[in-house]
Formats: C-alpha cells, structure tokens, sequence
C-alpha cells in the first residue's frame, strides 16, 4: 500500500479480532481506504473506500489500519443489532480493551455519511463496558429482548462476613440470582472446572442461585433459558 493507504472496514475488523460471524471471515477481499483527496487502490481482491474524514491510522500486527472505534463504525451495513453490540461490548471490555466509551461515541458522532451509521448509532445505546465475553453478551441482549429486567455487569459479591465471595458474568442484586456463561474452556481445563465449582459452592453459601448458562441454550434452548430466569425472578423477588 502507498502511505496514504490503510486497511478499514472488515479487513481493520479481522485484524484487531472483532467477534464476526465465521461467514465474514477470511472471504478473500481486502477492504482499503484512503482520506481524500488521495484514492485507494484498484486491483482484483480489493474493494475501496475513499473516505472524507478518518482518524490517523494505527499499525496493527505491523500493518497500518483504521482505529478500532472508527473501524466499528463501518460495519452498519454489514452486521444486525445483535453482533454490532457484542462487538462494541467486545472494544470495550473488561480485559484488555481497545477503546472507552467515549472514544466510541466521539467516533460515531463524526460518523455522519457513514454507510449504516444509523444501525451503529441505534447498537451504542446497548452496549455496556466490563463484560467478559461476546457469548456474556449475547445472553444479556436475550434476556433484555425477552422482556426481562437487564441484569448487572461486574457487580462484586461480598458476604455478610466482609469477604470477597465473587463477580458473576450477570447478576440481580436484589433477589441474589448469579447468572453464569460456561463456555468450552470451563468444560475442557481442569483448573477452571475446579475454580467453578468452588465458586458455585461460595454463591450458594452466600444466599446466592447460580443460573448456568452453555451454547446449547443459546443455539437451541432460549426459550427453556428464558423460562428459568423468569421463574427465579418471580421466586426470589
């Protein structure tokens, strides 16, 4: 590429590893833009984008690319509510994230003419910071769509005693109901498996249900999920 020349759209995705849908991934074209008055190249695999305004570029895995709020900002066209949320849940994170929320507000207010913006602008207002993985948000966009109270991020459980009990993925304050994504890993490695079981146990002894959540409820059982958290709601309330 010439200087004046970066990758954006879902190539900046891919690269900073946003959560896409498989379909999206390595699909054999490359999405490069340049800031007018400079054009972007023309070649077979590439597709183009001649932008009037953009953020200086930065260099991810030694390549130059449209910044991570900005990049987001783009996807309006490609991606439904769901997965534009769990990707800006994803930029800001609570390990390791690549922006805050107001970067990703300021980026989306100078956004205007931006293919798709209005979907990124309608996704911003559910997307919430210190979540811990894109399948975490997936559940609490379920759970809210569902018609059920939203439940708590990050919310830090202490006993009666004064000691640190746990921070579950989502949580009810109130009627003290836990509600935990177990993904493959808490299945697979032995020392997370441990980790869940005494963390389960310090919940329950704390007064707390804990509510597991896998895949296949996700995939194929949302209903009977749904129907599990509403009847907890209504018992513990």
């Amino acid at each position: 590429m010439k200087p004046g020349q970066f990758f954006s759209h879902l190539t900046a995705a891919e690269l900073y590893g946003f959560p896409l849908p498989f379909a999206l991934l390595n699909r054999g074209v490359l999405h490069v833009s340049a800031l007018a008055p400079a054009y972007p190249p023309r070649a077979r695999g590439i597709v183009g984008h001649r932008l009037l305004r953009a953020g200086a570029p930065l260099e991810k895995r030694g390549l130059r690319a449209m910044p991570p709020a900005e990049t987001w900002a783009q996807l309006g066209t490609t991606l439904d509510h769901e997965r534009l949320v769990m990707v800006g849940d994803f930029l800001v994170r609570r390990k390791y994230p690549l922006c805050t929320m107001p970067v990703l507000t300021a980026a989306l207010a100078a956004a205007d003419g931006v293919p798709g913006i209005r979907a990124v602008r309608a996704a911003i207002v559910d997307v919430r910071p210190r979540t811990d993985s894109p399948q975490e948000s997936r559940l609490r966009l379920l759970i809210v769509s569902a018609g059920l109270p939203e439940p708590v991020i990050g919310h830090q459980i202490i006993d009666a005693d004064g000691y640190f009990v746990a921070v579950p993925d989502l949580c009810y304050v109130r009627e003290r109901i836990a509600i935990e994504y177990e993904g493959e890993i808490h299945r697979t490695d032995a020392a997370t498996y441990a980790d869940d079981i005494a963390r389960r146990e310090r919940l329950e002894g704390a007064g707390w249900l804990v509510i597991r959540v896998i895949k296949d409820h996700l995939n194929h059982r949302p209903d009977v999920l749904i129907a599990r958290i509403a009847q907890a709601l209504a018992t513990r309330s």
